[in-house]
């Protein structure tokens, strides 16, 4: 299952995800991966200490595109077998606003979510009226 977060800055989508996050990992037995894309540590802090926080900026690659976010998220998944939850805070500064490589994410994900049975909850910036299809049927 995926599930996008779509709204103005400033509308509470971070908040949105740390509580489904805290609420996802007392009731499961795996993983559940919270990834901040807004480079913002203090979250860490707000998620329960069951949750693996992932900060992106800490890691030496620059993980910029679709393609490499995929690859992270492969890797996540790799290390971790048991994992139920990811949640994602706000997609576009991790990878762009480029709506193909965008689409390109969005499918993997799919692909990932299906074979692994693992809900991705993620965060997008913007209109939720201007946003792709692709996004849209996430709502």
């Amino acid at each position: 299952m995926i599930k996008v977060i779509c709204g103005k800055k400033g509308v509470g989508k971070t908040r949105v995800l740390v509580d489904s996050s805290n609420s996802l990992v007392e009731i499961c037995t795996g993983v559940v991966a919270f990834i901040d894309g807004c480079r913002r540590s203090k979250l860490m802090y707000e998620l329960n200490h069951k949750i693996r926080y992932i900060n992106i900026s800490e890691f030496p690659v620059k993980i910029d595109s679709s393609d490499v976010f995929l690859g992270f998220l492969c890797g996540i998944i790799s290390a971790n077998y048991d994992v139920n939850g990811v949640f994602i805070d706000d997609i576009t500064t991790i990878v762009g606003n480029d709506v193909d490589g965008l689409k390109k994410l969005f499918e993997g994900i799919k692909e990932i979510s299906d074979k692994y049975n693992i809900d991705f909850s993620i965060s997008i910036e913007g209109d939720p009226n201007s946003m792709p299809e692709f996004i849209k049927e996430y709502y």
